[in-house]
Formats: C-alpha cells, structure tokens, sequence
C-alpha cells in the first residue's frame, strides 16, 4: 500500500495523471487501518471505489478471529483444527487468494473509468494477485497498455507453505500466475535478482521500494537515552528469533538496552522474548506510519529479519529503505548473500548474520553500542541510499510509463 501511495503522491510531478480504483471501505477487509497516510492524497486525485465479496468475515467467525489474517498469520501462532480447515480452503479453493471476489465489481468499474477518461495505460498492483486477473481482462477486452507490479511473489511467497495446498491447487496457481506474465506488457519486480526466475528478461524491471525524505524532514532524530533496539512491522510464528533472543539475554547483565516492537509479534515469539529478556523487552502492536517512523529515527540499531524459506535471498522487505533513511544501523537476520546484504553492505548501514548465528550478532550489537556511547556512529553512504527515494523512483516509473 505504502508504494503505490507515494506513487500516485509523485506521479503528477512528471506529466502523469494517475487514477486509483479500489475496494470501498464498508467493503474492505483488512487487519490493520491507518487514516493518517490519507494526507500523502492530493484532493485533486480522483478515486474510484466499488463494493467486493470478501470471505474474512466469515473466516473471523469460523476461527474466533478478532481479524483478517496478517501477513504470514502473524495473529496465528499455533492454528488450531478450524484455522487449518480454513487454511486449506483458502489455498485451495480460493486462488489465487481470498480477494477474488473484487474481481467482478473492479472489472466493470474498470471499463467505465477507461472508457470515460481514454485511458491509455493500467497497472495492477499484488498481493493481493486476484487484482492481476481483472488486469488480464482489460487486457484482453481492449488491448491497452498492461503493466503487472509484484510487490511480493505469487506462487513463491512464503506463507503459501501453510495453505496446505493441493498438487492441483499449485499447478492451477501457476498457471494462473503464467497467464498474467504471458500478457502483460511489462513486468515491475521489486528485488533485481527476481528477474532471473522470470523468463522473459525484456519484460521484467527492477523497481525497488523506497522512502519517503518527507516523512523524513520533520522528524525529531534525537535518540533515546537509553540504548534502543527496534523492529518495526510483522513478525510471523515461523520467524527465527531464537538466536537473537539469546544474544540479547547474553548482552543483559553487561549493557543496559532497550528492545521494542513495533508492529504484530506471534504470541509464541513475544512469549519467549519475554521469558529471556523481561522488561527489557517491549511490544507495541501497531502503531500509524508516522509513530513508527519516529521510533526508529530515535533508535540506535534498527532490526530486520529475513523469512528462512526457500527463495528468501530474493525477499527485500519494504522497511529496509525507510530504515536506510534513518541513517541509523541496521542488523540483518538472513541469507548471507542476499539482496537485503547486499544493499545494507553498500549503504555502509550495518551488517547480516546467519539466522543461529548468536554470537556474531551479541557482537554487532555491543559494538554498535559503544560506537554510540563513544560518541563515534558509523556514517552511511547517503549517495547510494539516495536512489532509493520515492521520487526518484516515481521518475522511473514515470518512463515507463511512457515508453
């Protein structure tokens, strides 16, 4: 959501006039809303809303859910026997996801929209990749411009491994996914390394996610007081955090600190966080954008943990650049080689550890501490973070537009 709404924020600035069609909010079904971001919407934009059968409702009912499922079931720990039952319907009766039921209502208000505004160019947006078929058949109905954004994978992601789905459901999901490939006239895919799964390398384009410098300008960057490390977004029940919990319970007798969650932690990890660190250790749940953002321009070492799946050497979480903004440090937990390593090593922004890898990161972190204390941070490469600002990407994205 964060990328196209910087998107369409900067797109006008180029000679481009964006149009937004999505789900009216009496209709929308999401675990988390955050109405301050309404102020990234120019007045002048225009937004076109419809109504979609959504099925969260009923899931909310079947599992005692208070919400639709987060990212990755992070509101899940353990799933009980409904919440597998519901998880096996999901993925594989309701493909490519539970938001297909927008199909329809997006499809036809599509047509009006380009058919009044002779629009010359579309781009769909997933997950959720139910979007991408309605793109598919305005494509095929008129022909226009098709550009496809794959913000995460499609039949690759990583969460689809607990949808316990059928041989026939992933054959059926690929295809689908095939089809959307096949017909659409570029391809944006936000890590570079992706492109080589794809086939078709003239049609694929790397377009990374990014920050904001305006949600940046105004912040008060004064740090804590009190040495402070942060993780900002999901943290799902299979994410490996037993290594850094005990790299921080090693570090607990020797240097005071701070560790804060900002964002949906599973019981069952926030449980032993808990355990091994005390009141060392706080969970915030969510928090609006802005809020978060200010937690970590006044942290002292930012934490990003890379899903251990197959693939996850591709995944570049989109927190990565606001984190880059900030110009603190940041600790990685993942692949050695992966593309998160690789932008952080460049950026001269920290550093990445193998997911058991205790001692490596109590290390990392004592250093980062008296780096600080000693009044010595590291500087990072401003030069290179600077690519990945929100309008310099709309710019790209503004050329391809156009070609």
């Amino acid at each position: 959501m964060q990328r196209w709404l910087k998107f369409v924020k900067y797109l006008a600035d180029f000679g481009i006039q964006p149009i937004v069609l999505t789900v009216d909010p009496n209709y929308a079904e999401y675990p988390v809303l955050d109405p301050s971001l309404e102020t990234d919407v120019s007045p002048d934009l225009l937004v076109y809303r419809t109504r979609c059968k959504g099925v969260y409702d009923l899931y909310k009912k079947v599992t005692g859910s208070k919400t639709a499922p987060y990212s990755g079931f992070a509101n899940e720990s353990e799933p009980g026997f409904m919440q597998k039952i519901s998880r096996f319907v999901r993925g594989n009766f309701f493909l490519p996801d539970a938001r297909r039921g927008w199909i329809k209502y997006a499809f036809a208000k599509a047509c009006k929209i380009i058919e009044e505004h002779e629009i010359n160019a579309v781009i769909t947006t997933g997950p959720p990749h139910s979007t991408h078929l309605t793109g598919l058949k305005i494509k095929k109905k008129y022909g226009i411009k098709w550009i496809v954004d794959f913000r995460d994978p499609w039949t690759t992601i990583f969460y689809n491994d607990a949808l316990f789905q059928t041989r026939m459901a992933i054959y059926a999901n690929q295809r689908m996914e095939q089809s959307v490939i096949d017909a659409c006239d570029r391809l944006l895919l936000v890590s570079v390394d992706r492109e080589k799964i794809y086939a078709d390398v003239n049609k694929t384009t790397f377009l990374p996610n990014g920050y904001d410098d305006l949600d940046f300008a105004n912040q008060d960057l004064k740090l804590s007081e009190i040495f402070t490390v942060c993780y900002t977004g999901t943290i799902a029940a299979s994410y490996p955090t037993e290594a850094l919990a005990a790299a921080f319970e090693a570090l607990h007798d020797i240097i005071a600190y701070k560790l804060i969650f900002v964002g949906k932690v599973a019981d069952t990890i926030k449980n032993d966080i808990n355990n091994k660190l005390k009141s060392a250790a706080k969970f915030l749940g969510y928090m609006p954008h802005k809020e978060t953002v200010n937690y970590m321009s006044s942290s002292h070492l930012l934490l990003l943990i890379i899903p251990q799946t197959e693939s996850n050497k591709f995944i570049i979480p989109g927190k990565l650049f606001e984190y880059l903004a900030t110009g603190r440090q940041v600790l990685v937990i993942g692949p050695l080689d992966s593309a998160v390593a690789q932008i952080v090593a460049q950026s001269n922004a920290g550093a990445t550890f193998d997911y058991n890898d205790t001692e490596g990161m109590k290390n990392y972190i004592l250093q980062t501490y008296h780096n600080y204390t000693g009044n010595c941070p590291p500087v990072t490469n401003r030069e290179y973070i600077e690519q990945f600002s929100r309008k310099r990407l709309t710019r790209r994205l503004s050329e391809i537009i156009m070609q």
